[in-house]
């Protein structure tokens, strides 16, 4: 990296020599007044005169931009003796010239006939995050971006077009780095993209073949730019703070509540009989395990320069999150250096990223386990403590409280070490005829270390609670090392004849990927020190995981690009992709994409002076998924599986099939549809873009879960033995899109912009091989286990993860309520009382059962729109970015969990004979009575939310060249300062796994509120 910036700063040693730059600026033959001169990079500048003319001082080297609302935007090096430079800047038609990637290649804009949205590096950064999914929610129709969770340095998920699979791991699109695929999210940070081009029709991505049915986002990193060294530092510190909550009742409210609930069991409360100081505290346990107000903070560096035909850049960035749960926190160092070399016909660039990753993970559940706690309960941080890992738990459950505080005192850290290098190498052998050669290797090494340390348990007895305590220390390390390496060849031919245009691509790929999973662990003796974290300190050993696994992907693609005079636009691809993920019957899958388009305002007879540019595109094409494990198509043998044997029955290593597997499973293959239309106003002022389109998904990738029957049902192992890999079913996603900016000025100083877009998407489930509705999923609560029901399914003619719940139908508040209910047989849901809740015999067969759910909606919104709307008057910006959430559900878990618990707020008011007219069930003491049943609507909640999603006020200050910085701006910026909604829980943005848990609230990671202040500087 010195050296890195060693030579960048080389570039920069050019004596500054001060000149007076004078010039016109002029546009369609007239001079043109209030045009924008501003040395690149800086505040100096000024506006034309009346007659176009301008005058200002800058160095020789430095770079002049000259701009105009509804005309490209010109540069201009100043070089030494030319200090006249007039300009002519050319009508923003001209930006249809401007360069899209497509994969594989570019095309000029006026030319894509594709969906294809390109996202630029300033409108990237105007979101303070760590993440790219989050930077850009909410700005691009038909990309839909979810929070997984509020955790510290987690991902989003993100969507194009709907859900593109129903397995959780297949469901994001596939990333493309400086033309690299990569092995799900880059994780890039944010700082160092230069655009996103992100291809959401098949036609665009069918070049993609196998991976690309659930879209393609092409990122582009920063590349350096010839002329003098620029260096630029931006740096934001800030807070974030939880928002909202499960609201729980305080120890007067909860004596309450237990009296009532244990007077109607026939018995009577031992809380003072067991702790006779309980009126001592009132504790909020979920206040305990907060990190309010807690810190984030960035620092980013970008060295740019070169000479003319060798340019580098070299950006480092620092993010550090503390969270806002106690025992978690995130921060990366990602660098990444990139270079170009050009010498006569041949071309050569080369990035290179390394990033360290450091998460510290909050303890299993900790939600509900705070939530769960009695109010009277000792604080978490006044534990009276009777030696080296020994403490007195006086409190009424032992086992309950001790299992949250020795789950404080663990050691969950995790480390990623990630590399990427990619090679791109051009000639051009003739005329153009060029070859090229990506090579790419992608690197990925994970460690996790999960120490749980002694803690000794006592109660006020004196006597050791075994089950409350960890008598012995663990320690357990997990190791990930995997590597993806590619290399494509790429033959392209380029060529003109009067008025046709013609582009040929053949690519040849191929690329591998390896990885290398390892577990091992040790239990310390119980003399040991909590100090010894080492695997030699442990007294025994813990059995060791392992598993190594290799798939390899190898593709051909050709594609043909032609267009007439600009008008009349043609592309057609064909890949034919090869995996070992599946047998050699199906390894094979052929992939056609087809696309035209016509550029309306082209045609010599349209003369509509209000329209600057009509375009008309339609598309068909075939793409593919092949997003599961390997090997899924044949048996394999485990070994590890130990079995007493012989005359004396002696324990011996044993190996067998422990899962079924489909030999036949083969390719999920999407059928692409789309209809576009684009279209620009006043001078390219007004942009709409509008896109129709139906994607059917057919052999669609699910887990079969098998009967118990099977023989491979294990306890605490659901979902991993008892399920089989098959093509089961077709999914239907049809939508529409559609995405508008209009900009303008008002005098000379106020300059603004209006984005918009908007996104209806319809996903539905049509066959699943003759089962109507299968494959359950979705339990609400962590902690539980596994006799929670599940919520959500695959059910035909409905949303991929829809909610199927009973129908609570009220209280029973009287006898003769009771009288009536018990006509039903019940017998499914338990013996019914009063206070009781009673669910609707739905399909009237004179039983409540599980056949008696219905169709509740699900996690997935009706339709999503944003708003950003950025002013510029003088030295001030403002910006402020929207984005709503209309019709989608959210199981509120935390709620039921609080239910469960006897906990929530609520219960302060439930059914009792002293309140009769109560809507609120009667807690039974139980997690699993019918009241509180997660199958229950009852905790089903409308999660239509409006946010702000960005808001950002910043100030340049000008005037000061003088001091050797270019540009100074500082900023003050918040992220989700308000959401507005009727959900009652953590925060409607509800992610999940993006299929079955998104819209389940399980005592997510809250989502936080951020406030930052922030420093930009160029030099």
């Amino acid at each position: 990296m010195l050296f890195t910036a060693l030579l960048l700063v080389s570039f920069g040693f050019v004596q500054a020599q001060s000149v007076t730059v004078k010039g016109t600026v002029s546009a369609d033959g007239d001079s043109l007044p209030g045009a924008s001169v501003v040395v690149k990079g800086s505040s100096n500048g000024q506006s034309t005169e009346m007659d176009g003319s301008y005058q200002l001082k800058a160095n020789v080297g430095e770079t002049l931009v000259f701009s105009y609302l509804g005309y490209k935007t010109k540069e201009v090096i100043i070089k030494t003796g030319k200090t006249t430079i007039n300009v002519t800047l050319l009508s923003d038609a001209s930006l249809l010239d401007e360069i899209v990637v497509v994969g594989y290649g570019t095309q000029k804009k006026k030319e894509v006939t594709g969906a294809v949205v390109n996202v630029g590096a300033e409108e990237i950064s105007r979101s303070p995050v760590a993440d790219l999914g989050a930077a850009i929610q909410g700005k691009v129709a038909g990309v839909n971006i979810q929070a997984s969770s509020g955790r510290p340095g987690e991902a989003a998920n993100v969507q194009i077009r709907g859900l593109g699979s129903v397995s959780s791991g297949a469901a994001g699109p596939l990333y493309v780095v400086d033309g690299i695929p990569y092995e799900g999210n880059p994780n890039i940070s944010p700082d160092q993209i230069e655009s996103l081009d992100i291809l959401k029709d098949g036609a665009a991505a069918s070049i993609y073949g196998t991976r690309a049915s659930n879209g393609v986002i092409l990122i582009t990193t920063k590349k350096g730019k010839a002329g003098k060294m620029k260096i630029d530092l931006s740096t934001y510190t800030g807070i974030q703070s939880i928002t909202s909550g499960t609201p729980l009742m305080n120890t007067a409210q909860q004596l309450y509540s237990l009296e009532i609930a244990t007077e109607q069991l026939g018995s009577q409360p031992q809380t003072f009989f067991i702790n006779a100081n309980a009126l001592d505290f009132d504790t909020n346990f979920v206040e305990d395990v907060q990190n309010d107000n807690a810190v984030i903070q960035n620092v980013s560096l970008n060295i740019s320069g070169g000479v003319e035909n060798l340019t580098l850049n070299f950006n480092t960035n620092y993010f550090k999150q503390d969270g806002v749960l106690i025992n978690s926190g995130f921060n990366r160092l990602a660098n990444r250096l990139t270079g170009q070399f050009t010498k006569g016909k041949f071309k050569a660039f080369a990035t290179l990223g390394y990033t360290i990753e450091n998460r510290t993970q909050e303890p299993y559940a900790l939600y509900e386990y705070s939530i769960g706690q009695s109010p009277w309960s000792r604080p978490l941080s006044d534990i009276p403590s009777i030696g080296e890992n020994s403490v007195t738990l006086d409190v009424e459950n032992e086992i309950f409280y001790g299992y949250l505080s020795r789950q404080l005192e663990n050691i969950d850290e995790r480390e990623t070490k990630s590399s990427n290098i990619a090679l791109n190498l051009e000639y051009e052998i003739a005329k153009g005829l060029k070859y090229k050669l990506n090579l790419g290797s992608n690197e990925y090494n994970y460690y996790r270390k999960f120490f749980r340390p002694q803690y000794l348990a006592y109660a006020r007895d004196g006597a050791l609670n075994a089950t409350a305590s960890t008598e012995q220390a663990l320690l357990n390390e997990d190791y990930i090392f995997s590597k993806r390496e590619s290399i494509e060849n790429i033959l392209n031919y380029s060529t003109n004849f009067g008025k046709h245009n013609l582009n040929l691509l053949g690519v040849i790929s191929y690329e591998r990927f390896k990885q290398r999973n390892l577990g091992v662990g040790v239990i310390y003796s119980k003399d040991a020190s909590n100090s010894l974290q080492t695997l030699g300190s442990g007294a025994e050993g813990i059995k060791p995981t392992s598993n190594n696994q290799t798939s390899t992907l190898a593709g051909k693609l050709v594609r043909a690009q032609y267009n007439y005079d600009e008008k009349y636009l043609l592309s057609a691809s064909y890949r034919r992709d090869a995996s070992s993920k599946f047998s050699e019957n199906n390894r094979y899958g052929n992939f056609f994409g087809f696309s035209a388009g016509w550029n309306v305002s082209e045609e010599n007879w349209f003369n509509v002076d209000a329209i600057s540019n009509l375009k008309l595109r339609g598309s068909w094409a075939e793409v593919g998924n092949q997003g599961i494990a390997p090997y899924q198509f044949t048996a394999i043998i485990e070994s590890g599986i130990n079995y007493p044997f012989g005359p004396n029955e002696e324990l011996n290593y044993g190996s067998i099939q422990r899962r079924y597997v489909d030999p036949n499973i083969k390719w999920e293959t999407t059928i692409s549809k789309n209809i576009g239309v684009d279209l620009s106003m006043f001078r390219n002022k007004l942009n709409i873009t509008a896109d129709v389109y139906q994607n059917d998904k057919k052999d669609m990738l699910l887990q079969e879960r098998l009967p118990a029957s099977s023989g491979t049902y294990h306890t605490r192992a659901s979902g991993v033995y008892d399920v089989k890999q098959i093509n089961a079913g077709d999914m239907v996603n049809k939508g529409l899109e559609l995405s508008l900016s209009y900009k303008d000025r008002i005098g000379d100083d106020l300059k603004y912009s209006i984005s918009g877009t908007f996104t209806k998407n319809i996903n539905e489930v049509t066959d699943l091989n003759g089962i109507d509705r299968g494959y359950a999923n979705g339990r609400p609560t962590t902690s539980l286990g596994e006799n929670i029901d599940y919520t959500t399914f695959l059910a035909k003619g409905y949303e991929a993860g829809s909610f199927f719940l009973l129908q609570n139908d009220g209280v029973i508040k009287t006898q003769e309520q009771l009288d009536a209910y018990n006509l039903l047989d019940v017998s499914a849901t338990g013996t019914p009382q009063l206070g009781d809740m009673m669910y609707k015999d739905t399909n009237n067969d004179g039983a409540v059962n599980d056949n008696d759910r219905v169709y509740s909606g699900s996690g997935q919104a009706e339709f999503e729109a944003g708003l950003g709307l950025n002013l510029d008057y003088k030295g001030f910006d403002f910006f402020v970015q929207t984005f709503y959430s209309h019709g989608a559900e959210v199981y509120n878990g935390s709620k039921l969990y609080a239910y469960t618990q006897g906990r929530h707020t609520d219960l302060y008011n439930m059914w009792s004979p002293q309140n009769p007219t109560s809507d609120v069930p009667t807690f039974r003491r139980s997690a699993f009575h019918n009241n509180v049943r997660a199958a229950s609507n009852y905790f089903l909640e409308d999660g239509t939310y409006l946010r702000i999603r960005t808001l950002t006020l910043g100030y340049t200050i000008p005037g000061i060249e003088d001091t050797g910085i270019d540009k100074a701006r500082v900023y003050l910026t918040s992220t989700n300062p308000f959401t507005f909604t009727n959900y009652s829980g953590y925060d409607p943005e509800v992610g999940g796994d993006g299929i079955f848990t998104r819209g389940v609230d399980r005592g997510n990671y809250p989502v936080t509120r951020q406030f930052m202040l922030g420093v930009q500087l160029s030099f």
